[in-house]
């Protein structure tokens, strides 16, 4: 593989120019592209919440990552995610699928909580004032 004449800031600049400047995972929050794997020609993958199968055209998009997080989820939770004979199964498969989303998002969510409360007292003990701000009310 010939050298890159632009060397990392060519790599990442052109990263940066394919996702956009606010591209992140829905689960972690990442956005630094230097840090994402290349997969299948694409920084981040597509998950069915649903599953595939009952709605392939729903898809949330996530790091390599939290999809085997999701993926995983999914299993452990005994999801159906093959096609299902009948509507009400079709259903009770959909269902169990987005309550396993649902389930992995909201653990997601309340980590995201704890690292705002570190953030706040963090705040507290280093800046005293910042309560106080015009852009802290």
């Amino acid at each position: 593989m010939p050298n890159d004449p632009f060397g990392a800031p060519g790599r990442r600049y052109r990263r940066r120019q394919k996702l956009g400047p606010d591209a992140r995972c829905l689960m972690c929050g990442i956005l630094d592209p230097t840090v994402l794997l290349k997969v299948k020609r694409r920084l981040f993958e597509e998950h069915h919440p649903l599953g595939h199968a009952h709605d392939p055209d729903l898809t949330v998009i996530v790091c390599r990552n939290c999809h085997e997080i999701l993926s995983a989820g999914q299993t452990d939770d005994d999801v159906r995610l093959k096609a299902q004979p009948t509507l009400l199964e079709r259903l009770l498969a959909v269902i169990a699928a987005l309550g396993s989303f649902l389930r992995v998002l909201a653990e997601a969510l309340l980590a995201w909580v704890q690292k705002g409360l570190a953030l706040v007292a963090g705040l507290d003990e280093h800046c005293v004032e910042w309560r106080s701000q015009p852009w802290a009310i």
